[in-house]
């Protein structure tokens, strides 16, 4: 059973490093400022909006992960 948990960790792992390799050396998101244009501000706008949801969710989630913490360390799950 270890042996498997293992193998589905690595293969997680491959997969997160290829994600962010793709997303870093693949989007032009990432390249040079000075070769792209200026953002709208339409386009701030909504990157500020998604940014906030990002925020919003990342906040929940990290509470989530301390109610279970708590739950588990503090009352001996």
């Amino acid at each position: 059973m270890e042996s498997i948990a293992q193998v589905l960790f690595l293969i997680g792992l491959a997969t997160w490093l290829g994600w962010v390799l793709a997303r870093r050396y693949f989007y032009s998101d990432f390249k040079d400022p000075d070769q792209q244009p200026a953002p709208t501000d339409q386009q701030l706008r909504w990157h500020i909006w998604n940014i906030r949801q990002d925020l919003s969710l990342v906040a929940v989630t990290n509470f989530a992960i301390l109610l279970v913490l708590v739950y588990v360390f503090v009352l001996k799950l």
